[in-house]
């Protein structure tokens, strides 16, 4: 089902706040042992090796939040302040429907509400192994898959900003 919003949901700014006062290294940490996680297999199978020693930075852009992680030995890691080679932005809602399944990788960054800079090729990459795997299929407990849902119908009615945002 495609979630053709033209208008996109926002974090509003007070509901944020405790996840920015969370030290970033902490958000770094959880995020990078989540995804080792969901991309077991994709990482035992070396199809994330394209990563290897490279910075990608994943923004949240209605949480203010950004995280910088490299693939070393096969382990999704925090880089830490090393500068990023690909930047990916986009809101939390953005990200729910990537995770979920509901919007594939192509329409997302298409319509650019995940949007790319930086390294084009490390990007399209990225973006075409992501477009690759079966969501469906990673390793997501099955009582996480209703509160994604929950989160996506929650966040399709807080306050919208526009799609450039």
């Amino acid at each position: 089902m495609m979630h053709a919003v033209k208008q996109r949901p926002k974090m509003p700014k007070p509901l944020s706040l405790p996840l920015r006062l969370i030290p970033k290294k902490a958000h770094g940490v959880i995020l990078s042992s989540v995804l080792n996680r969901l991309f077991r297999n994709e990482l035992l199978e070396g199809e994330l090796d394209f990563l290897q020693e490279r910075v990608v930075q994943i923004k949240v852009s209605d949480l203010g939040l950004a995280y910088n992680l490299t693939l070393t030995n096969g382990v999704i890691s925090e880089a830490g302040g090393r500068r990023a080679d690909l930047s990916i932005t986009g809101s939390v809602y953005d990200y729910l429907l990537l995770i979920s399944g509901k919007e594939d990788p192509d329409t997302l960054f298409f319509q650019r509400h995940l949007v790319m800079d930086g390294d084009t090729g490390l990007g399209v990459h990225l973006k075409n192994m992501l477009s690759a795997i079966e969501l469906e299929q990673l390793p997501l407990p099955a009582d996480i898959r209703p509160y994604i849902e929950r989160f996506i119908r929650i966040y399709e009615n807080l306050p919208y900003i526009s799609a450039r945002t």
